[in-house]
């Protein structure tokens, strides 16, 4: 950033889905390269630094202020952001997660004109659900404002009045929350959405997810069976959530031709780049549902009704109504 007076735009990250969120809303909202700062803010592992740092490059971040705040710096770097803001004028901050503490401590700590929140994945929808049931009570705990003040940083502000939210998922505004939508222009832009090597052999893609306790493994062969009855013969990838253990999915899908993998990249990366034609993918309530729908409509996307996991989302409903508004297909899991 070269003028230190010049109003600047602040974009809050930990995972690859906030991060191409938050390259979709500098976008839309005309945000200048060279007068934003993105903060990639203590992501969980070393497979999601990864993953987001081929985003920074591959979305056009490099000609912006970037500042890493990792697990083992964090304090200290967060710190030293701190005092890098306090002479700034923070025109718009954007936002991945509200529930994090960490996050929230930039809403409720740096001056601003705008709070944005960009979309984490299906987190979304209960946000969206819990700020009109209960507003937007703070979860910083007291000995975390204890330990931020030693470090100069006070957590004073009040929550943003008008509170918008920026995402692809179909929410309406309400008199609480205004939406803006958008459809991924950017991702598109990036990266090739629609030719595919028709030499390949066609696949059958499973999108996985840590979800489900200890009924998890069983449901989930129960749903892979469901696969493979539905495609004989065909390949089936199993993309793993990067929170899955590999040996732990290879022992639960012995018996069916699966190929268990780690992307490297996020799944829509993924499938741009592989040039592999998929006939489908399948998942229960993954993120990824959505987004692969959105920018790939040529692919039959589906989600897995399970009855068993069901019971344990809250808003499953609202969430089949949103899987059939944006295209996707729900079949229910037959166990018979």
């Amino acid at each position: 950033m070269t003028d230190s007076s010049a109003p600047i735009s602040v974009f809050v990250a930990s995972t690859p889905l906030q991060l191409i969120s938050c390259a979709e809303a500098r976008h839309a909202y005309g945000c200048r390269q060279e007068d934003t700062l993105l903060v990639i803010a203590r992501p969980d592992n070393r497979e999601t630094e990864r993953q987001m740092a081929m985003l920074v490059n591959t979305l056009g971040w490099r000609g912006g202020e970037i500042s890493y705040l990792t697990k083992r710096t964090f304090y200290v770097r967060l710190a030293a952001l701190a005092r890098r803001l306090s002479g700034c004028r923070i025109e718009r901050l954007f936002i991945g997660n509200k529930a994090s503490w960490i996050h929230e401590v930039f809403y409720r700590s740096f001056d601003n004109s705008q709070v944005i929140f960009v979309d984490d994945g299906l987190a979304t929808v209960k946000y969206y659900h819990a700020i009109h049931r209960e507003g937007m009570p703070s979860r910083i705990s007291v000995s975390k404002r204890r330990l931020l003040r030693t470090l100069g940083i006070r957590t004073h502000r009040a929550i943003p009045q008008d509170i918008v939210f920026f995402t692809f998922f179909p929410l309406p505004s309400t008199d609480q929350i205004k939406i803006r939508h958008h459809d991924f222009p950017v991702f598109r832009q990036c990266f090739r959405t629609t030719v595919r090597d028709s030499r390949l052999e066609p696949l059958v893609g499973f999108l996985g997810q840590p979800f489900g306790g200890k009924d998890r493994l069983q449901r989930l062969a129960l749903q892979i069976q469901h696969i493979v009855s539905s495609y004989p013969g065909r390949r089936i990838v199993y993309f793993m959530h990067r929170k899955e253990s590999r040996d732990e999915l290879q022992k639960a899908l012995a018996e069916f031709p699966v190929d268990v993998r780690q992307a490297g990249r996020p799944i829509e990366v993924e499938v741009a780049l592989s040039g592999h034609r998929y006939l489908a993918f399948f998942s229960f309530a993954s993120t990824a549902l959505f987004t692969l729908k959105t920018m790939f409509p040529d692919i039959r996307v589906v989600q897995i009704d399970d009855p068993a996991l069901a019971v344990k989302l809250a808003y499953y409903d609202e969430m089949l109504e949103l899987f059939r508004a944006a295209g996707i297909e729900s079949v229910r899991l037959n166990e018979a």
